[in-house]
């Protein structure tokens, strides 16, 4: 069994539900035999004492404090942690958009989830579909806006947008959990929308409202990737957004999902398509939008899903035979086995140099 590093919280906006995943994820490293080491980051992204991370794993504390340390020197109790892997267990930014993951790489430290390209492109909507896209898996029609093109000329913005059928979504390309996402039935309000999503990052995707079904899929896997049984959101609000993840706990979630088995393979084999091409590895959370007649878009890819008591990722697993300690720990394998593939790659690499140096 390893010594297992539990990263969480952090400085995004999502700081709190990080620490509710991170519990979950702590019971289930104990529950496979792991020996988990609490690395919480405070919300001004220091990296706190043990005892503080281990407080707000026992439930003591629902916020990491703020320490006004400053963040660079913090790093030693990462380093001087003497951990065997990494499990990061950080949403949003400088956690699953490859920051944290840098971080891992350049201090050779094995780590749970996707590597530092998937993690960065699946963050980022604008990109993430481009690449779907190029790998000929539908997306939602969209438009990108930049805070440059709507300080230049707002309402060339404006006209542009006027393409796309309402309802439309405005979303920040970075970011999750539904944060600074508003739905624009009316034209008037589009504009404010737009504002407000500027709020929380400088480029956003626009894209059309689709009437369907929102379902997701848990992929995991090194080399071969498993996709679990479909689960089904059922929004309790108008959509599905953060008061109603995680707030007021009114949406339904529904697994397995009512589908023919013809169609559930085939939102299966999309969703393992989809995290192959962006080059996945480890885990993550495939989101679809299903339209009456039969057409599935790619909503988006989560490459670092939730793990609270209500989340999907986790539920998919366990009703596809995999209950939580055997999910985290066949996470921790995939991390301690791609840790060993990359470092004999490294070193083919320096064979290679070496052979040509030596015929020169």
């Amino acid at each position: 069994m390893a010594r297992v590093g539990l990263v969480f919280g952090g400085r995004s906006v999502e700081h709190e539900v990080s620490i509710t995943s991170a519990r979950t994820v702590a019971e289930g490293l104990r529950g496979a035999g792991h020996e988990v080491v609490p690395l919480g980051i405070a919300p001004d992204g220091v990296w706190l004492p043990r005892e503080i991370g281990a407080a707000a794993l026992d439930g003591e504390l629902d916020h990491l404090p703020v320490s006004g340390e400053e963040i660079r020197g913090s790093f030693t109790r990462l380093i001087h942690a003497e951990v065997e892997v990494v499990f990061p267990i950080v949403h949003g930014t400088w956690g699953e958009d490859g920051c944290l993951q840098g971080l891992c790489e350049m201090l050779d430290l094995p780590y749970a989830g996707t590597g530092v390209t998937t993690s960065a492109v699946a963050m980022d909507k604008a990109i993430c579909k481009q690449q779907l896209a190029a790998a000929g898996l539908q997306v939602v029609d969209c438009e990108i806006v930049t805070r440059g093109e709507v300080d230049r000329d707002s309402a060339a913005v404006l006209e542009r947008l006027q393409r796309l059928p309402r309802p439309v979504f405005v979303k920040p390309c970075i970011g999750g959990s539904s944060v600074g996402i508003s739905k624009v039935t009316d034209a008037a309000d589009l504009c404010a929308a737009v504002q407000e999503g500027l709020r929380f990052d400088d480029r956003l995707v626009v894209e059309r409202g689709i009437k369907g079904r929102e379902l997701e899929i848990a992929v995991l896997g090194y080399g071969e990737i498993e996709a679990s049984v479909i689960g089904e959101i059922v929004p309790g609000a108008d959509f599905y957004d953060y008061a109603d993840k995680y707030l007021e706990d009114k949406a339904r979630l529904l697994a397995p999902a009512d589908l023919p088995e013809a169609e559930t393979r085939r939102l299966q084999d999309l969703a393992i398509r989809a995290f192959e091409a962006i080059g996945g590895w480890g885990m993550s959370r495939v989101d679809f939008l299903l339209e009456s007649g039969g057409r599935a878009y790619i909503n988006e890819i989560n490459t670092h899903p939730g793990f609270t008591s209500i989340s999907m990722y986790p539920r998919l697993w366990e009703l596809s035979g995999k209950p939580l300690p055997a999910l985290v720990d066949r996470l921790v394998d995939i991390a301690l086995a791609r840790h060993r593939d990359r470092a004999s790659l490294d070193e083919g690499i320096k064979s290679w140099i070496a052979e040509l140096a030596a015929r020169g």
